[in-house]
This record gives structure tokens, sequence and C-alpha cells, in this order.
């Protein structure tokens, strides 16, 4: 028996990003662009990336029941055309109401699969504040450590 929670990093991070994607112009500060993966240089901020990080699995039972976790980076990126209190100030906010939205659905519930969940729970673990260079200009960033956790049965041979 396969519990019906998906097992892939990818996945999960798909429905972070999809969930961003269908609510950026709602957050107090409206992103422009969100994409799957960090980029190497950005068009337009506010941009946020979801960068899967790690997925890792240990054995949780019988029979073959594996206990899966993920850790996912979501990158808020606040360009610094203004004043650096006011972008600093910014990013943090954003990433605060990211972070606020995607704990209203703490089971990452799939909307293609019956409103099924995909973890047992995932919440936002870590918000660092900071900056980061992209082709040589400098943005306001802030990096939510998001968390989840599920389980699946590994095929029995």
């Amino acid at each position: 028996m396969t519990y019906p929670y998906p097992a892939s990093i990818a996945v999960i991070a798909q429905l972070l990003l999809d969930r961003i994607e269908a609510n950026k112009a709602s957050f107090t500060i409206p992103v422009i662009d969100t994409f799957y993966g960090d980029q190497s240089q950005l068009a337009a901020t506010p941009t946020i990336c979801v960068e899967p990080n790690t997925k890792t699995r240990e054995l949780a039972g019988v029979p073959n029941m594996t206990q899966n976790d993920f850790e996912i980076f979501i990158i808020v990126y606040i360009s610094q055309v203004q004043d650096m209190n006011v972008s600093r100030k910014q990013a943090d906010e954003l990433a605060y109401d990211v972070e606020k939205f995607i704990h209203q659905d703490l089971q990452l519930k799939d909307p293609n699969n019956s409103n099924a969940p995909s973890l047992i729970h995932g919440f936002v673990r870590e918000n660092e504040s900071g900056y980061s260079i992209k082709k040589s200009t400098m943005y306001r960033s802030a990096r939510l450590t998001y968390f989840g956790r599920n389980k699946t049965s590994l095929p029995a041979n």
C-alpha cells in the first residue's frame, strides 16, 4: 500500500510556487515575477523564487514506510532603486506576508487532485533577512526556509 502523499520535492516546490503565483497580486507589496528555482538575474522586482533544497527519507514503520522531510527555500527580492531603509522594510514585510499566506494551509492541499493533502504538515521555520547580488546589482532579500513532512511507502519486492 502506498500513502497518497507525493514523495518528490519537485511536486511540493511546484505546489508552493503555484500558490504564490496565483496570489501574487494580493500581497501587501504585489509581486511581479515568480520562478521555480533561483535566478542569475532579475528583470523586475518584487520577485519570489522557490528553490528546492533537500529531501531526506528515513524508515518509519513497517512495511517499508518512510518519513520524508522536505526543505525548500522561498526567496524574496526587492530592488534598491529607493532608500535602503525602505527596500529593507519592504523585503521583510513581503517575506512575512508570504509566510502568513503559506501558513493558511499547513497540509499544502493539491487543487489538481481533489484538494488531497500533500503533507502531514508544512510551515516556514526560518526567515532570514539580508541582501543578494545578481549581475552586479544588489537586491534586498529575505529567505524563508519551508519545512514539510509526509510519509510514503517504498515499493515492496
